[in-house]
Order: C-alpha cells, then sequence, then structure tokens
C-alpha cells in the first residue's frame, strides 16, 4: 500500500526543517559563541559479507553469487561544540554512500543530524535535542527483502529543578515519527508521544537516581488489511505504554559506574490484534575499568519492540552481553563483543494469518575489531562480524559472516 501523500509530505517537511535548524545554527555559531571547537572525519571501508540477505545456507547456495556482498561505504563526519551565552550547543551531521559491488540496486545514500541544547542554572537545568535520520533498514530484520529506507524524526526535552537538599524534580517530554518505506512494513510505522515526571537524587559528584511515571501513545502512520477469525479487517500500529521506570547515573566506585534505565511496564496494544504485555523494561549497562585502559561492560535490555524499532507492536525481546575495549600505546585499540537475543513475536502483520504464528528467535553476536591511529590523523580498522539466529519458522534461521575494512582521516580543533 503506497504510504499517504500527507504522509510523505510530513516526512519531507520534518527533513527539511530539521536541516533548515541545523544550517542556521551552524551558519549562526561563529557570530555569537563563545569557546568554539570542531571535529571533521571522512572515512572509506570495504565491507566483505558472505549472507547478505540474511537467508538459511540452503536458500543462500541458490541466490545469486551465493548470497555474497561487497559494499563500500563513504562517510563524512561533523560536528560543533559551542556555548551561545549559558546555553552549551552541539550540533552534529553524517552523510554517507553504500555501494553494493553485486546487487547495485541496493545503493543508498543515508543521512543524520542533531542538535542539542543544555541550560544549567543555580537551581535546575534543561536539555533539548533534535534529530533527524534516514538510512537502509538492515536485511536482520526479517521481511525486509528488498531496499528498505526508514525516516526517523525525534525531539525531546529533559528538565529538573531543585526541590530539597540533593533532591529534584524531574520530567521528560518527547515526540518520535519513524516511517519506513516498503508496502509490507508500512503498517509498522509510528507517531509516538512521550511523557514522564517523578523525583530524583542528584550528587554534587555526578552521580544521579531518579523513580519516574512514564507513558507514551502511538499512532500508526498507515492501514493494512490482515486476515483475522472474522475476515480481513483494517490493521495500524497503534499502543499505549505505561511505566514505573528509574534512570541511573551512578558511580558505584572509582572503577565501576552503573548507567540505563530499569522498571516495569504495561503495553496496551490498541490495534485490532490486541495482543497486551507486561514485564520488566531495562536498558542498562555497567561499565567496570578494572585497568586505566580497559573497559569491560555487561548489558541487559528488555522491552516491547525489536532493536531497530521496525516492530514495535506485538512483540517482546530480551537481550543481554558483553563487550571489552583496551587501548595500548594511545595508539592502538582492541575491542570484543559478545551478545544474545531473543525476540518473541505474538504475531505477525506480513503473515497470511497474523495471530496463527509461533515465531521466537534466539540471535547470537560476536565481533572483534583492531585500529591503529598514525601520527597524521590516519585511523586503520579491521573488524569481523559472525551473527547466527535460531528461529521456529523455517525461512529465518541463518549463519552470516562479516569483515570490514576502513580508513578514516580525522580534522577539528
Amino acid at each position: 500500500m503506497p504510504m499517504p501523500v500527507s504522509g510523505v509530505m510530513g516526512c519531507a517537511a520534518t527533513a527539511r526543517a530539521a536541516c533548515l535548524l541545523i544550517g542556521v545554527a551552524w551558519v549562526a555559531l561563529p557570530a555569537q559563541a563563545e569557546a568554539q571547537s570542531y571535529d571533521l572525519a571522512a572515512s572509506a571501508s570495504i565491507r566483505y559479507d558472505d549472507n547478505l540477505y540474511r537467508v538459511p545456507s540452503a536458500l543462500r547456495k541458490t541466490l545469486p553469487d551465493s548470497g555474497e556482498e561487497v559494499v563500500t561505504y563513504l562517510v563524512v563526519r561533523g560536528g560543533v561544540a559551542t556555548r551561545i551565552g549559558v546555553v552549551a550547543v552541539d550540533l552534529k551531521g553524517t552523510a554517507g554512500q553504500r555501494i553494493h559491488a553485486y546487487n547495485p540496486r541496493f545503493n543508498a545514500f543515508n543521512f543524520a543530524g542533531s542538535a542539542a541544547a543544555t541550560y544549567k542554572t543555580g537551581q535546575g537545568e534543561v536539555n533539548a535535542t533534535a534529530s533527524y535520520l534516514r538510512e537502509p533498514v538492515l536485511f536482520d530484520d526479517a521481511f525486509i527483502t528488498h531496499k528498505t529506507l526508514r525516516s526517523t524524526a525525534d525531539v525531546g526535552v529533559v528538565a529538573s529543578r531543585d526541590l530539597l537538599g540533593n533532591f529534584r524534580v524531574v520530567g521528560r517530554a518527547g515526540y518520535q515519527r519513524s516511517a519506513v518505506d516498503s508496502r509490507e512494513l508500512e503498517a509498522n510505522g509510528t507517531r509516538i508521544v512521550r511523557f514522564s515526571g517523578g523525583l530524583g537524587y542528584f550528587s554534587p559528584t555526578g552521580n544521579s537516581v531518579t523513580l519516574e511515571y512514564s507513558e507514551q501513545r502511538a499512532d500508526g502512520l498507515a492501514t493494512t488489511q490482515i486476515q483475522t477469525g472474522s475476515g480481513l479487517a483494517p490493521y495500524r500500529s497503534d499502543f499505549r505504554e505505561r511505566s514505573v521506570i528509574s534512570y541511573i547515573d551512578y558511580h558505584l566506585t572509582g572503577i565501576t559506574s552503573l548507567r540505563g534505565s530499569f522498571g516495569y511496564t504495561w503495553h496496551d496494544d490498541r490495534s485490532i490484534l490486541n495482543k497486551d504485555g507486561r514485564g520488566i523494561q531495562a536498558d542498562i549497562a555497567l561499565v567496570w575499568s578494572p585497568l586505566p585502559n580497559l573497559v569491560i561492560t555487561p548489558t541487559f535490555r528488555r522491552g516491547f519492540s525489536t532493536e531497530s524499532r521496525v516492530f514495535s507492536n506485538g512483540v517482546q525481546v530480551t537481550s543481554y552481553g558483553i563487550s571489552a575495549s583496551e587501548t595500548l600505546f594511545g595508539r592502538v585499540d582492541f575491542n570484543l563483543g559478545v551478545s544474545r537475543g531473543s525476540r518473541r513475536f505474538r504475531y505477525d502483520v506480513q503473515a497470511p494469518a497474523p495471530l496463527a504464528l509461533n515465531r521466537n528467535e534466539v540471535t547470537t553476536r560476536v565481533s572483534a575489531g583492531l585500529s591503529y591511529v598514525t601520527g597524521s590523523k590516519f585511523t586503520l580498522s579491521l573488524a569481523y562480524e559472525h551473527a547466527q539466529r535460531e528461529s521456529t519458522k523455517v525461512a529465518f534461521p541463518y549463519v552470516a559472516d562479516a569483515v570490514t575494512f576502513s580508513v578514516t582521516r580525522a580534522f577539528g580543533s
């Protein structure tokens, strides 16, 4: 089903507004800013992927070039950090081109821009952010069988004010619009309004813990017809989510800190399929640095949307992992990572009978990387990634390996 004209115009207007805002701010900064700094980097990378489509081995062998692909990425990144009076401003932008050697129809230009501002007084603080992202959705989310682009606009504000001693009143509000330009997936596009409020403890050393009531409401951007027990019915990805949640940024010791959020969520599926859920919601990391240049980070995530947010209704996701990074001689970086995640789909809008589905997936990922910074601000990087998925649906298990080599040149002040 094609995207409604209003949806296309809204997406384009959002992109133009975000680019205009960032562009005007960028031009205006030098005249009004203090202590301005900037960074700029250009990179080129080549990636070999032995299973681009993320399909089972038997199916991969029947594809042209056995499903293999060589992708070239050309990317430019830049940023400006400055102050305008008492407001700290941070602008960032990225633009890149993907070039596929065997499947040029998947070539894509993607870009992202963000702006952040922080205002502090003796009694409180306000942080505002705005971002826009347009990028290809990876084949890793099943049912993505061709080039699919996603556009995401996000605006958020976090404010806090002193209440008593180190305790503060905290409030958050935000808006997100995420659209997918795919006939199969367009019904998963959403417009989300979120807000929360509560109390927090903010220590003079920078530690903080809050306890808040949070709510978000989503309206689907498009409607698709699905088969139910009583015949065809319109489906739209509407939901309401309520949570009691704690945001944590706390240094437990001099070498250990805990960051992220943890709480309990009630997910009210307001689509025609009406599959509610509830349970622990978490997105948390323990950062441990036993040696000056060694960082080990265990992570845990649980929620009711997939990592890419392509699916945000009728799914429960749990993942955990651990990563480690080490810097030697100030120039050589090593990193290792292992993660395992499960996704339980309670229905699938793309299936002929969405509710007649038993689809559970477990994905394991292993990654390793090495980078070297030369004296002339060049960085040479080599990375390896392995992913494998077990699934109760025959078409979705896969094993994939990829190797990426990249060269980056940094500029800045």
